[in-house]
Order: structure tokens, then sequence, then C-alpha cells
């Protein structure tokens, strides 16, 4: 397994290694020791809850913002993930970063509190299972418009989005930061 930096910092990618016979696979997809000697000190994540979505093509989800560390994983299908750097403290403050990860490129990424999450899926149908160290609970959980013109998002091959009415609706970076 390896573990690299982005250029955001705290986000990090995990790179597992793959070991294929005849029978299939075997892949170890994380280890919370190898990401704190990347990052050279102990890191606050403890999964307490693991969602699993299935979303079919073309559909985007987020951009959603929460107080919790993700860990997040495509096993099936392809999805481009886009992370947009929503701490006001931070030096990559609204800049975005994007990956396509799933079947052929079986990474997990590890987004801090204050990231920003969106996928959009590729492939016919795409599966995303993300662990967090916090439980969900309504009202802790912001989101940003997904076109929002400010950011400048390039969405790969995507004419009209499927997006649920939450999504639809949510406010873009001027609106929600007041800038």
């Amino acid at each position: 397994m390896e573990i690299k930096k982005t250029s955001f910092e705290g986000v990090y990618m995990i790179i597992p290694q793959t070991f294929e016979d005849e029978r299939g696979f075997f892949r170890e997809t994380f280890r919370k020791n190898l990401l704190e000697e990347a990052v050279g000190h102990k890191i606050d994540f403890s999964k307490i809850q693991e969602n699993h979505s299935r979303s079919v093509k073309n559909t985007l989800r987020g951009i959603h913002v929460a107080p919790w560390s993700k860990l997040i994983y495509c096993p099936h299908g392809e999805v481009q993930a886009v992370f947009v750097d929503l701490r006001k403290e931070s030096k990559t403050f609204l800049q975005h970063i994007s990956f396509i990860i799933g079947d052929k490129n079986p990474i997990k990424l590890f987004i801090p509190p204050g990231v920003g999450n969106s996928y959009l899926v590729l492939s016919d149908y795409a599966d995303y299972i993300y662990s967090v160290d916090e439980y969900w609970s309504t009202g802790r959980e912001q989101g940003i418009l997904w076109n929002d013109p400010d950011l400048k998002i390039k969405w790969m091959n995507l004419t009209e989005p499927n997006l649920s009415e939450k999504d639809r609706n949510n406010p873009t970076i001027k609106t929600l930061f007041e800038l």
C-alpha cells in the first residue's frame, strides 16, 4: 500500500496493492498506521459509520461539506470525485481537485473536515462507499451548488446531471460564505 499527499493539506490518496489469481483478487484498502506514518503524526480518525451509495450514470452527488473526516472508495464502476477546500484558513481555500476512481483506479481518498466532497458517475452505475468518524445528523452538513461559476469545476462528459432536489438548490460559494 502506498499513500500519497495531494495538493490539499490533509487530503491523502491511498493506493492499495492488488493480488490477483484465477480465483479473483485480494486488496487491503486501508491501514491507519500507514496513513499516520505518511502524515507524520497520529490522526484522529476512528470509523463509526459506513455508508454505501449506488448511483446510475450522470448522477452527481454533492458538493457536501461536513465537520467530520471521510474515507471514500469506489469498488465498482467509475466516478469523477471532486473535492473543494472550504476551510477558510487553508492556503487552497475555494480551490478544487479531481480524481477518477473505481475499477480501473481502485484508490481510497482520505478527506478531512471542511473539504467538500462530490462525485459524478461516469459508468453505467457505480458503488461509492464512505466511512466517517462522526454520526450523521440533520443540519450538520452543508452544500455548495455543483456548477457554481466561481469554482470553475470541469465535470467530465456532463450535459444534464441527475441531481437530488437538495443538491439542485444548494447555495453558491458567495451566498454560503457571504463573499
